[in-house]
């Protein structure tokens, strides 16, 4: 049971109202060890309640600390605009009562309205490789107090050719932090990505 894994009241609550009855096998498996702070490699397919794996302990344990202007404390990163968006509703969901910020930062946002979240100080920054790289060049982010990153979907990141642009953000994060790394398949090639983000991770695999 969700009650179970040691979450708080408000998220319980969040994940009832939501008609979640018990958690999905990668919730089961990932959410004690994220809530440890250990690394995870991950493979589940779209659908297996992946994204509820990594929001949920990401908000319990964001739920403790408290936001600093244009340096968010958590860092996730998707492929596309419509999986960012995808992942920005499930935390708008869960975090419903509780106060922690969030801004997501996709193509066809006008960078002013971007800008004016993140001057106020997020918790959770959602966002694509392109457009977080833009913010970053622009100087209106700052990603050194990122303390846990998460990269979803890292297997369409490879096929679109965006795994520069995740070395390039990683090279910018702080060496000590907790990595939450998901791929629906876990190729040779994606295992060797995850080797170079992750310290010594927890692997889970859902058929």
């Amino acid at each position: 049971r969700f009650e179970d894994l040691g979450l708080c009241n408000e998220i319980l609550s969040s994940i009832n109202e939501l008609g979640y009855t018990k958690p999905t096998e990668i919730q089961k498996k990932s959410i004690p060890d994220i809530l440890v702070g250990r690394d995870i490699l991950g493979c589940a397919q779209t659908g297996t309640g992946k994204t509820g794996s990594f929001i949920i302990p990401l908000i319990e344990i964001l739920n403790s600390g408290k936001s600093k202007s244009r340096m968010p404390r958590s860092l996730i990163i998707a492929p596309t605009r419509e999986l960012a968006m995808q992942v920005s509703e499930e935390f708008i969901k869960i975090n419903k009562y509780l106060k922690l910020k969030m801004a997501l930062l996709i193509g066809g946002i006008s960078f002013g309205e971007q800008d004016f979240k993140l001057s106020k100080g997020v918790d959770v920054l959602v966002a694509t490789p392109g457009r977080l790289l833009d913010h970053i060049e622009r100087g209106t982010v700052l990603i050194k107090d990122v303390k846990l990153l998460v990269i979803d979907e890292a297997d369409r990141m490879l096929d679109m050719g965006f795994i520069p642009d995740v070395i390039k953000i990683n090279k910018l994060l702080p060496k000590i932090r907790q990595t939450l790394f998901f791929s629906a398949t876990l190729s040779n090639e994606i295992r060797n990505i995850g080797k170079d983000l992750l310290i010594n991770p927890k692997e889970i695999s859902i058929n």
